[in-house]
């Protein structure tokens, strides 16, 4: 059972892209040979397009051909927009078993006449692909990640609507309206009655429905998710959000990604004053100041098949912001004079995730943790994620180190179980705090350290000034 839950969470996009594709696939032929039989059948769709004829001089086959020109624009872009590179190459394979379907009864392609109308194939790819958005190909490379969003959509748009199309020329039987003719379309004096053919029809209702679902996923772009770090004054905050970031900077790299992470100057001064220092140096970031505010916040990409946009943030706010920070959450509409303070509140309603900072250095030198506007904000932020990180780990690990003769960063799975149970067990506080959180394991992160001879506890450093963080991999992977 752990293997299965660990294959799972380790390929779980690629599983779930898989039974996509499958269910596609197996959908599309027998969908596409019905909606194939009703445009040959078709009393309504088809004269209409006939009619372009003899008034716009437009064939039935230049018309197909163009349309097919304008998918294939779309579907280009997709390929292009590196969230929906895999999901393009499957839609590929997908288009390709649908026109073998349709090729099998003698439809489309063999009607295109693409030697002579392959003018119109190109036409429809250019401008399929200047309706998915595709002048983004000539612009310089920008701080945002290049997406094609339109053009998924426009996707999902048309290929429901032919399937929408084609089932009520399938079902609906109505009297023929219209002919056409040199002149254009002649209308019939008809008296209007519809009946509707039963024949297949749950079947062909259910292809459509899982066809059109399993598109919609296909090609949906997930929603970005938004996590806003609290803790009390002094907890590491800063800390924290740097080793957040770099670590999300490590695993772009590893991944070859070139998706910007979009780091708050806030933050990228305080990334760049950590590594400015020397081999010897302290931490050299200071608490935040009584007037002062940092707005810390990045970006990264969650997944590689379904990837999403995930949000990590935090303002760098004195400790009395966070005591005051309960009232005005559970009193939107009161009126509040403090501009710092009402924007910590929005930015705390606005978050999908809230994570909650606990500091190690607190329990471990007896000081009251400062969590207590934490239960109030829990209160009223029912219905948001919690995650609890314990900062400065650094001194559980060495005590792990003491009691178990193991390294905590080699055995971090070990040594997160320590750390919950080290912490629930000697503080009350934390206790309630992971009961009211419906039991959430604590996650703690850390930087390696080591303790000078005035007992004060410094950043371990290379010889080129870097210091190691550890946890941070396995807090992102808690963030996904």
């Amino acid at each position: 059972m752990a293997g299965l839950t660990e294959t799972l969470e380790n390929h779980g996009e690629k599983i779930k892209l898989l039974i996509y594709f499958v269910v596609m696939i197996a959908v599309a032929g027998p969908l596409f040979l019905t909606l194939g039989e009703a445009w040959r059948d078709s009393h309504f769709i088809r004269p209409i397009i006939i009619s372009l004829d003899p008034i716009l001089s437009i064939t039935l086959a230049q018309f197909a051909s163009f349309a097919f020109g304008t998918f294939l624009g779309l579907l280009v872009l997709l390929t292009l927009d590196p969230k929906k590179r895999v999901q393009g190459i499957l839609l590929w394979v997908g288009t390709a078993t649908a026109l073998a379907a349709l090729s099998s009864i003698g439809l489309f392609l063999p009607n295109l006449g693409l030697g002579q109308n392959y003018g119109w194939v190109a036409a429809g790819v250019v401008i399929g692909v200047l309706l998915g958005g595709g002048r983004k190909l000539t612009e310089v490379q920008t701080a945002e990640a290049r997406e094609f969003r339109r053009s998924a959509l426009l996707l999902y748009y048309v290929l429901t609507l032919v399937v929408v199309v084609g089932l009520l020329e399938y079902h609906i039987q109505y009297p023929e309206v219209f002919t056409v003719s040199q002149q254009g379309l002649v209308l019939h004096a008809v008296t209007p009655s519809l009946s509707v053919d039963t024949s297949g029809i749950f079947t062909n209702l259910l292809m459509s429905g899982v066809f059109v679902v399993t598109l919609g996923r296909f090609v949906k772009y997930d929603s970005d998710e938004q996590f806003f770090v609290l803790g009390p004054r002094g907890s590491g905050k800063s800390l924290f959000l740097v080793g957040a970031y770099l670590a999300a900077l490590e695993d772009a790299e590893s991944r070859d990604s070139d998706t910007p992470l979009n780091p708050s100057s806030d933050l990228m001064d305080l990334v760049g004053t950590l590594d400015a220092a020397d081999s010897e140096a302290g931490w050299n970031v200071d608490s935040t100041g009584a007037q002062d505010i940092e707005d810390l916040s990045f970006q990264f990409i969650d997944g590689t098949v379904f990837p999403k946009n995930i949000g990590v943030s935090s303002l760098d706010y004195a400790g009395e912001y966070l005591e005051r920070l309960p009232d005005v959450l559970m009193n939107p509409d009161q009126q509040v004079d403090d501009t710092t303070l009402q924007r910590l509140a929005e930015r705390v309603q606005g978050a999908d995730t809230i994570v909650l900072l606990v500091d190690v250095e607190r329990y471990h030198n007896n000081e009251k943790l400062g969590i207590e506007p934490y239960f109030d904000i829990l209160n009223v932020a029912s219905g948001k994620d919690i995650i609890l990180v314990a900062t400065k780990a650094d001194i559980l690990a060495d005590q792990f180190r003491e009691q178990q003769s193991l390294e905590a960063h080699q055995y971090f799975d070990d040594f997160r179980e320590f750390t919950n149970e080290t912490l629930r067990e000697n503080s009350q506080a934390v206790r309630t705090l992971v009961q009211d959180t419906s039991g959430a394991k604590i996650h703690p992160v850390y930087y390696q350290t080591k303790v000078t001879d005035d007992g004060e506890r410094v950043p371990l450093r290379d010889r080129n000034g870097n210091t190691n963080r550890f946890g941070f991999d396995e807090l992102l992977k808690k963030l996904r």
